[in-house]
């Protein structure tokens, strides 16, 4: 006990704050679909449709997150160039090794003088 207060006790005030932190946290990191959820909930409860101006900005969004998904997209077509790449780099390796050991079996063998 501390002071006073019972092991379990703190353990659930312990639970109690992380959950708060982790869901302001989960916030801070997407205050964009925060803000849209309580600008489309605030605009449902008043029963009016959302103005063109609401549209363009939803518009808008979009497009700046495509414009981000065509970015991603791009290099993972470089980070899979470069996969092929090393692909092609690890194979001319492991030639250049058996050839190295086949020359090396060669050399080992007793050569036949006559």
């Amino acid at each position: 006990m501390f002071f006073g207060i019972p092991d379990w006790a703190l353990g659930v005030g312990v639970i109690i704050i992380a959950g708060s932190v982790a869901k302001a946290l989960s916030f801070a990191i997407s205050p964009g679909r925060a803000e849209e959820r309580e600008r489309l909930r605030g605009e449902r409860q008043r029963g009016r449709k959302p103005s063109l101006r609401d549209l363009s900005q939803a518009i808008d969004d979009i497009r700046g997150k495509a414009g981000d998904t065509e970015e991603l997209q791009r290099r993972l077509d470089e980070l899979e160039h470069v996969q092929r790449r090393l692909s092609e780099v690890e194979e001319r390796l492991d030639f250049a090794e058996r050839l190295l050991t086949k020359q090396r079996d060669v050399e080992r063998l007793p050569s036949e003088q006559k």
